[in-house]
């Protein structure tokens, strides 16, 4: 990788010269990243690396962490599960979780009480016992 200043000197020498097969040969690089820098240095004003524009892009916006903050305000006791059916969200379960907790919700699973299992084996040994 080139350093900052290398880049700089690279496209000076480019806009004096516009012969991109003699820079590209005396700084030891393709004809490409000559052009690449020198578009870059147009665009943005700068040759610095873009470390923001590196790795895997996030697929949750914030749009969608306020909808899942808003949603968890209007119903605390929501559950991940139906947060990601409310808000139609296309990532897992886990992820959402894991927002949920970065954003400083306390998570909790919601379980059913006694009387709300549906235990069809109780069923079973009742009307044995009969």
């Amino acid at each position: 990788m080139l350093s900052t200043e290398v880049r700089e000197l690279m496209v000076k020498a480019y806009e004096k010269s516009h012969n991109a097969t003699e820079v590209a040969r005396n700084f030891s690089v393709s004809r490409t990243t000559v052009y690449e820098h020198v578009r870059q240095m147009r665009e943005t004003g700068s040759v610095a690396v873009r470390t923001s524009e590196r790795g895997r892009k996030p697929i949750l916006t914030q749009k969608n962490l306020d909808d899942i903050k808003n949603v968890i305000i209007q119903q605390p006791d929501i559950t991940i599960h139906e947060i990601k059916e409310k808000l139609n969200l296309p990532v897992s379960e886990e992820n959402i979780r894991e927002k949920v907790i970065q954003m400083g919700f306390v998570y909790k699973k919601k379980s059913l009480h006694a009387s709300e299992h549906d235990r069809s084996r109780c069923e079973r040994k009742k009307t044995s016992m009969d």
